[in-house]
């Protein structure tokens, strides 16, 4: 049974709910090399980029989809958990868009504010990007145009986000 209230739908009318995931093919393979512990196999890599791109991977959460995908392609060289920990980095990755293209749409808001989840294992990069005013808009902060990538492809991304409106930048 899958879990209710996963991400994918959580508020969202079942109308405008998506079918497939925000998850380009260049960045997929960004991450898997960044990875580095999955087997360098060209169909299982399609295989798996289809995959994480149906909405269903998102309502499943990485356990049970790596379950469901090792089911479907067997895979005596993949464990079930060291694909959970890359389905994990591929729905931050996914749900991290998701959130970016909704607050895209929010009235009055101007930007992000980055900050880490866990400052102290944060890469040098990563912890760059929270305490750098690139833009004049605070340290951390960045414009819709201007939005960091995740520094360190085939980890979880490091980031809290939270969107900034008009009005914060007035205080």
């Amino acid at each position: 049974m899958s879990p209710r209230g996963a991400v994918v739908d959580a508020g969202v009318p079942p109308q405008e709910r998506v079918d497939e995931l925000p998850l380009p093919e260049p960045l997929f393979y960004l991450h898997l090399r960044g990875f580095g512990q999955l087997p360098d196999h060209p169909e299982l890599h399609q295989a798996m980029l289809r995959f994480a791109t149906q909405a269903e991977f998102l309502r499943l959460l990485p356990r049970q989809s790596a379950r469901n995908f090792l089911a479907a392609h067997p895979q005596p060289a993949i464990e079930e958990n060291t694909l959970t920990v890359f389905f994990q980095v591929l729905f931050s990755e996914i749900t991290r868009r998701m959130y970016l293209d909704a607050a895209r749409q929010r009235p009055d808001a101007v930007g992000l504010r980055f900050t880490l989840a866990k400052a102290e294992s944060a890469s040098p990069a990563a912890q760059t990007i929270v305490t750098t005013d690139a833009h004049g808009l605070g340290a951390g902060v960045y414009p819709f145009t201007h939005v960091p990538e995740n520094p360190d492809p085939g980890t979880e991304n490091p980031f809290i986000i939270r969107i900034l409106y008009r009005k914060d930048l007035e205080k």
